[in-house]
């Protein structure tokens, strides 16, 4: 039997070790498309991903949600396949199909045994290229939406959401609005409006993403596949108009009668995916409220008990960005969360954060960024980004050097630089007759808004 040593003292760790992100091959192909690849030399796995520009900014006037219900029916029965036929192709390979969208761009993935990558990128060119859209996928498909968005806006959450991002960018901005619309809007999509957007803006090539070996895989033939039927052209939305952003605190209410909890939304809009100062400004959100041990959950949850959860984070597009906290309170101690909350933001950026918080945030960060890289998807989605943001190949690299060289001073300026909290845009949902005196009481001025549904 083994003696057991008992430690005393806590390991030191060692100097963090480089990180190169795969090699990057980019080849233009006749007629606009173009493959972005990654090699990954001996992976068994391969991913393989479509970016096209057909995000919501792409939506008409009054069809809030048609980019998402056209993308989300490329899986539902193609020409060759009905919609059960397709689901078995894809387990026949053993794949996993994935599907996102954004303000942007939506795109579409296949992970597959890279054997078999090429069998899987005809099944991706088939739902992008050909889909069927009968009228009965169609009506299947929008039920399912209008479940689904029904349920969404029944639930606390949603209505505060829609009246923050409206505050923040405007009821004409299609920023100002859901990503996927509301039910009002989805209501009136057609299944001709779904051919005609197709048809319209994701008939364009788009940009084929690969992260395999690609010493086992042919990108010319996976080039035809994808690019042979895209005679299309597309490109980027129309640029939104901003509003002038507030010049102090303004407070929204949403009225939630009876609700015992109220939603909180606090922020305002911040920096694009390209700024310069993206590993500052992550690192010091990451402390303010970017974990469960962040400074806002601390306060909110550990100390005050008013939530299960307080949270804060800037997201970054490619226009623009948002800094936004969120939490879900009790409803009597709301106006007390609000003012708490405030103080956080407050205290960061006039204080920033401490070295310890400092050094264990970003050796958490170092210690991260590898793990979220060890997939071929993983190694996709850092493609995408670049494909997405316009970022150079070795974007990740450069990323991780950065954090490295990263100081304390670095995130305490960018807080000072990005944080505004003398002009957040704060929306509480919940029981406006309790609340509400409450908040007047703390010093907020109460607007009452009732979001678009």
């Amino acid at each position: 039997m083994t003696a057991e040593r008992l430690v005393a003292e806590r390991p030191t760790g060692t100097a963090p070790r480089p990180y190169v992100f795969p090699d990057v091959r980019r080849i233009a192909v006749p007629g606009g498309g173009e493959i972005v690849a990654a090699h990954l030399p001996g992976r068994p796995i391969a991913w393989a991903g479509l970016v096209m520009e057909c995000g919501a900014l792409h939506d008409p006037a009054g069809l809030d949600g048609l980019a998402r219900v056209t993308g989300g029916l490329l899986d539902e029965g193609t020409r060759s396949y009905t919609a059960d036929e397709f689901g078995l192709a894809v387990e026949g390979l053993g794949a996993r199909w994935t599907w996102s969208h954004d303000w942007e761009t939506q795109s579409i993935g296949i992970d597959v045994p890279v054997a078999l990558l090429g069998a899987g990128v005809d099944l991706l060119a088939e739902a992008v290229r050909r889909p069927a859209f009968t009228d009965a996928d169609v009506e299947r498909f929008l039920a399912d939406v209008a479940t689904s968005l029904q349920h969404a806006w029944s639930q606390p959450g949603t209505r505060s959401q829609q009246a923050y991002r409206r505050a923040l960018f405007g009821p004409e901005s299609r920023f100002g609005r859901m990503l996927d619309g509301t039910p009002t809007s989805n209501a009136r999509i057609t299944g001709d409006d779904i051919r005609g957007f197709h048809a319209k803006v994701m008939t364009a090539p788009g940009t084929l993403l690969v992260a395999a070996d690609l010493d086992a895989v042919d990108l010319d033939a996976l080039a035809a596949a994808v690019f042979a039927d895209a005679p299309g052209a597309s490109g980027p939305a129309d640029v939104p108009a901003m509003p002038e952003p507030p010049s102090e605190v303004r407070v929204l209410l949403v009225d939630r009668p009876g609700a015992v909890q109220s939603v909180l939304r606090m922020g305002h809009t911040g920096p694009p995916r390209s700024t310069p100062d993206l590993v500052a400004i992550d690192l010091f959100a990451e402390v303010l409220g970017g974990s469960f041990t962040s400074r806002l959950n601390h306060q909110l949850r550990e100390v005050k008990g008013y939530t299960y959860g307080a949270g804060a984070s800037f997201l970054h597009g490619r226009r623009i960005g948002t800094f936004t906290v969120a939490a879900s309170v009790h409803t009597e101690v709301t106006a007390d969360a609000v003012t708490d909350a405030l103080a956080e933001v407050r205290r960061m950026r006039e204080a920033g954060i401490t070295e310890d918080e400092f050094t264990t945030t970003r050796a958490h960060v170092l210690g991260s960024m590898p793990i979220h890289l060890q997939t071929p998807r993983g190694i996709g989605a850092r493609l995408r980004e670049a494909v997405v943001h316009g970022l150079p190949d070795d974007h990740v690299t450069r990323e991780y050097a950065e954090v490295v060289a990263a100081s304390r001073d670095d995130a305490n300026a960018a807080a000072g630089r990005y944080l505004r909290p003398d002009a957040l845009t704060i929306v509480v949902e919940g029981d406006a007759a309790v609340v509400e005196p409450g908040l007047e009481a703390a010093g907020f001025a109460v607007t009452r808004v009732v979001p678009e549904e």
